[in-house]
């Protein structure tokens, strides 16, 4: 018994002693490191800048950047003699003079004006694509060359490396004005006030045209003109009656395409009101028959008509008289309710989709002659 209790407490001994071992240094934790941005792109409208980028949202290990995370923007001036050194070179000696321009969360919203405590999932996700912009001041104006870089920052000694972009400042047309638009059967005629200074108050020199502009509810603005617009005056031929389009314009100047772009003009928000009737029918003829009169005709030229309307004058009254019960889609109608000895006139008009009538076609006139049936002997 007293043998077995002496074996049991030499191995007892042995694992306390095997798990009191020596551990080792202690290791400091881990630093995860965010993932850098990638595709940066910039590009200059008149006197503002936009970036673009897309975030993975990730460090590099592949697991989520928290919601406290930010994307910082920096903005380093180069001036002439700095301009000359390549990007990266200017970047490694220089960036100690660059400055931070402004910080987004992970949901795109200035860091300022995040709330304390980030949105719940369900109401706000995480963007991957990120716009931003920001009005030139007068010392970029003044820079030979400005380079911004973007980083994410995801806590204390957690950041990624920046992804710069650089680019030489242009003086580009200021916006032109606030177009006008008229309405006709055809077109949006959409006209604007030409640009005649630079963004720094300096005449134009170099004016290349202008970008049309328009926006449909839930689009995104699309391009009219395929090429720059030499005056300051555009047909819009592609559009739709009823539909409240915005409209704006840019001016372009540079050397040779794609133009550098000014700022937007102010939008005009218009709807073209359809109240255009449609072209009249032509070539109103005539099938006379014992009792009626089929009357047949085309549409006239241009948008189809919805419908016809079929007028008609009895002997000498004054006025035509609606003869169908209204509009109709045939381009045929047959007048059931003549009678001998009696004159006819008969016009027609078209309608379209918007009730709008068109002038009457030509007048046809019709004689209904008197027909004299002779008895037969032997029948009543």
């Amino acid at each position: 018994m007293n043998r077995n209790r002496t074996a049991f407490l030499l191995a007892a001994a042995v694992l306390v002693s095997a798990s009191c071992g020596h551990k080792g240094a202690i290791m400091a934790p881990l630093t995860r490191i965010p993932k850098p941005v990638a595709g940066l792109t910039t590009w200059q409208q008149g006197g503002r800048v936009l970036l673009k980028w897309t975030a993975s949202g990730v460090y590099v290990d592949g697991r989520p950047l928290p919601a406290t995370a930010l994307y910082e923007i920096w903005l380093l001036r180069n001036d002439l003699t700095e301009a000359n050194l390549d990007r990266g070179v200017a970047v490694t000696k220089l960036w100690g003079k660059a400055f931070k321009l402004a910080a987004l969360d992970i949901y795109g919203r200035p860091s300022e004006a995040a709330p304390a405590a980030p949105a719940k999932p369900e109401t706000l996700a995480p963007k991957t694509e990120f716009a931003w912009d920001w009005a030139m001041s007068p010392e970029d104006w003044k820079a030979t060359r400005l380079v911004v870089g973007v980083r994410v920052i995801a806590g204390k000694r957690s950041e990624s490396d920046f992804v710069y972009m650089g680019w030489w400042p242009r003086k580009m047309p200021a916006a032109p004005g606030k177009p006008q638009a008229m309405a006709f059967a055809d077109r949006i005629e959409v006209r604007w006030a030409a640009s005649t200074l630079n963004t720094d108050g300096a005449k134009i020199a170099g004016l290349k045209g202008y970008n049309v502009y328009r926006k449909a509810p839930g689009e995104a603005p699309v391009l009219l003109n395929p090429a720059p617009v030499a005056v300051s005056s555009f047909m819009d031929r592609a559009f739709a009656f009823g539909t409240p389009y915005v409209y704006s314009v840019r001016a372009l100047s540079g050397d040779q395409a794609p133009y550098l772009e000014s700022e937007e003009s102010e939008g005009l928000e218009f709807s073209a009101v359809d109240t255009f009737p449609p072209a009249p029918p032509t070539k109103l003829t005539s099938v006379p028959a014992v009792g009626l009169v089929t009357l047949i005709w085309e549409a006239g030229p241009g948008e189809s008509a919805a419908g016809f309307k079929v007028w008609r004058r009895i002997d000498d009254e004054p006025e035509f008289k609606l003869l169908t019960a209204g509009a109709i889609v045939e381009n045929a109608y047959t007048d059931k309710t003549v009678e001998s000895g009696h004159r006819y006139a008969y016009t027609v008009t078209a309608v379209d989709t918007a009730g709008n009538e068109s002038d009457r076609s030509e007048v046809l006139t019709e004689i209904i002659k008197l027909v004299l049936f002779a008895k037969k002997e032997g029948r009543p």
